[in-house]
């Protein structure tokens, strides 16, 4: 097509037609631009695919870790439901002065756990910052995600861990109190070992150890909210990105 107009314009010029060639040059011009704009046009329908398609990757891997971060602190959360039940019976049966029974070595053991070393996956987050957030296309999903794993999941996590650093003392004065009922190991269960009071009616008169439970629970409990807020928020989120991932599918 360009050799064409080239032809043209080298005949309409020996003619010495100065308009006609005039007219044609613009349109070999026009004819340029124009092409320009369509490879331009498909260049960047060609980026935009690419950036879509590393979208969906992006957010699907997101949404493994936070899928994954859901049913472990449904899990965790189950567990400390479980361990306050124990601290209620250890606090009753110390507080009436009811008699000793072995069925209690299970329940002094859940009843002096803060919490569990819960682990939350980060791999999903930390490649979203890798390829830079923008890269979601959605401001509200983006924004949300970020304040989940930034503040959300950290401010959980922060928590835990200042409650857990109480715990090295803590387990000092249950060793001084309690001996393990090393019979009852179980290999697939290592840290449930039932433990038992060496003095039930010196331990009923400590001063220390009734006070002790009572502060574990209280720090469970405030865990157990913030575990809560984590689990909602972390469900609201997976379900935004399973809406754009449909969406990116159109």
């Amino acid at each position: 097509m360009i050799n064409f107009f080239r032809k043209l314009r080298k005949k309409l010029a020996d003619d010495n037609k100065p308009l006609k060639y005039m007219r044609y040059a613009v349109g070999e011009i026009l004819l340029v631009v124009i092409g320009i704009l369509i490879a331009l046009q498909i260049n960047n329908w060609n980026e935009h695919k690419k950036e879509r398609k590393l979208e969906r990757k992006v957010l699907t891997e997101l949404l493994t870790s936070l899928e994954q971060n859901y049913n472990r602190m449904i899990s965790d959360s189950i567990k400390r439901s479980n361990w306050d039940r124990s601290s209620d019976i250890v606090i009753t049966t110390l507080e009436h002065g009811m008699a000793y029974s072995d069925t209690m070595n299970k329940h002094f053991q859940d009843a002096r756990k803060p919490g569990t070393n819960l682990s939350l996956s980060f791999a999903g987050y930390e490649g979203l910052k890798n390829v830079g957030y923008n890269i979601i296309s959605s401001d509200t999903l983006r924004n949300n995600i970020v304040e989940l794993f930034e503040l959300t999941h950290k401010t959980l996590l922060e928590e835990m861990e200042y409650f857990e650093s109480f715990q090295p003392d803590r387990q000092a004065y249950i060793d001084k109190l309690f001996s393990y009922d090393h019979k009852k190991f179980d290999s697939n269960n290592p840290f449930n070992v039932p433990i038992y009071p060496n003095n039930y009616s010196a331990l009923i008169q400590d001063s220390i150890y009734l006070p002790m439970i009572k502060s574990v629970t209280i720090q469970r409990n405030v865990i157990s909210v913030l575990l809560y807020d984590n689990i909602k928020e972390t469900q609201r989120v997976i379900s935004l990105i399973e809406n754009e991932l449909n969406e990116l599918k159109k």
